[in-house]
């Protein structure tokens, strides 16, 4: 190793103690101590200072410009959920069905149906009224609720298509698409169940969480809005997952399409007839993506959680501005961690940590999770930690034709989950939206990622082992 790289893991792991204790310790709020630690890794690390700062505001507003939207029309279906007693009417309808004994399996099943077709951060601004008011109507901690619907979103995130992680890995190593994704569903829903439930049922007396406060609803006013309250929060991931299906494949479906309307022998000019099919296709892609699927859910929740429920448009008006009072500082703090994540990738340090693992004497499938699993540490981000992976094993795969590569991609993906902690995005929305402190979040949430990924890699020794 070269003195410039030592110093840049010196950097680096100066840059993660130096946040910690900032926030910890002294109390500075994240975002102004995620700035501080980013200027640290400059002066300590071989990194410019101009461009560790051109880094951190190019990372923060990539991050805001992709992001800020979704988060501010989640907040606003939030607050209409939480205000019209649809969240609570959801909630008892899933007690009664399920039982209050049975919310953590409730809450799993729930975050693991959500996880596989919209993004972790969409689903966390739907879901954390959902699991609150949930646990606060059952009468329960929320931690194990929380920690269950957690797992769900993560571990479909991390592992199953059509997400952006797993897609590119199945592109880079030419793994089998359908193989991947039956794999990735039923490993992801094992470790899922032991990382959340199971493992949070007899670990939670050791982690403080913050209590809620009794805002219960009336009976008839929670009845009243169910099917309402469903619809709201349905639709709005229907259409995204409708749109990331339809955006993966657009192309195949366009042809398939074509070839049966037309035929593949057909003249060029009937084809050429039929080329409102990929416009018909692009705009579904469009309708379906994510900020408007949102803004459709908010429309939506203003008409069935606002108007057909009595609520004037003044009443609509205080409970947009009241919902999006707490944004701001989620913003702040998410677009930071990007922000400091952008120098982090920019820095190299997870090609550096890559390298030194790449030498272990240790089986292919665990050693391309360690190299994942180093990129996230490293940079913060799940996609970027398998993408980064996927370049230095795909080698591998051509030397030696007996790796699988459907179990490396979820090899690959179980190790991007590893150790999230003050530099992943995920870990400050975690933080913000459960009101919790960093010491807490990192008890929980960096505790819960491990434990799923440690437990999906686990699975996936045996299977390659006994398959």
């Amino acid at each position: 190793m070269s003195s410039i790289e030592l110093r840049l893991l010196i950097g680096f792991l100066v840059a993660v103690a130096l946040l910690i204790v900032l926030i910890v310790r002294y109390q500075l709020p994240p975002f102004i101590a995620l700035l501080v630690a980013t200027l640290g890794l400059a002066v300590i690390g071989p990194v410019n200072l101009d461009e560790a700062l051109t880094g951190f505001s190019s990372g923060l507003g990539g991050v805001l410009g992709s992001t800020a939207m979704i988060i501010g029309l989640g907040a606003i279906i939030g607050g209409l959920l939480e205000s019209s007693g649809g969240a609570a009417a959801i909630a008892h309808f899933l007690l009664r069905r399920f039982g209050a004994e049975r919310a953590h399996w409730t809450m799993l099943l729930v975050g693991l149906l959500v996880g596989v077709g919209v993004w972790f951060t969409v689903g966390l601004v739907l879901l954390v009224p959902v699991v609150m008011t949930f646990a606060r109507t059952a009468g329960i901690r929320l931690l194990v609720p929380a920690m269950s619907m957690l797992a769900g979103l993560s571990a479909m995130h991390g592992l199953a298509p059509p997400h952006p992680g797993p897609l590119v890995g199945i592109q880079i190593l030419h793994a089998d698409l359908g193989q991947v994704i039956v794999w990735s569903l039923g490993v992801g829903s094992v470790a899922a169940l032991i990382s959340g439930p199971i493992f949070w049922r007899y670990c939670e007396k050791f982690v403080d969480w913050p209590a809620q406060n009794d805002s219960s609803q009336p009976q008839e006013k929670q009845e009243a809005g169910l099917w309402r309250a469903a619809l709201v929060l349905v639709l709005p991931i229907a259409l995204m997952l409708i749109g990331s299906t339809v955006s993966n494949f657009q192309n195949e479906i366009a042809e398939l399409l074509g070839d049966r309307l037309i035929g593949a022998s057909a003249p060029q000019d009937v084809v050429e007839s039929f080329t409102w099919l990929r416009l018909a296709i692009s705009t579904i892609v469009g309708i379906c993506s994510p900020t408007v699927a949102m803004l459709v859910g908010v429309l939506l929740a203003y008409y069935c959680l606002g108007t057909c429920m009595g609520l004037s448009k003044h009443d609509l008006a205080k409970i947009t501005e009241r919902s999006l009072l707490p944004v701001a500082n989620v913003l702040l703090v998410v677009g930071a961690g990007a922000g400091f994540s952008r120098v982090l990738i920019q820095s190299g340090v997870g090609e550096i940590l890559a390298n030194l693992i790449s030498n272990v004497p240790l089986p292919p499938m665990v050693l391309g999770w360690l190299i994942a699993a180093a990129f996230r540490i490293a940079t913060g981000s799940a996609t970027t930690a398998l993408t980064a992976a996927c370049g230095i094993v795909a080698s591998w795969l051509e030397k030696d034709p007996s790796i699988d590569p459907n179990f490396m991609v979820l090899a690959l993906g179980s190790g991007s989950l590893t150790l999230s902690h003050v530099n992943d995005g995920g870990f400050w929305f975690v933080k913000e939206y459960f009101g919790l402190s960093v010491e807490q979040t990192l008890r929980t949430w960096t505790v819960l990622e491990t434990v799923m990924s440690l437990v999906a890699l686990a699975i996936l020794v045996i299977l390659d082992w006994a398959i």
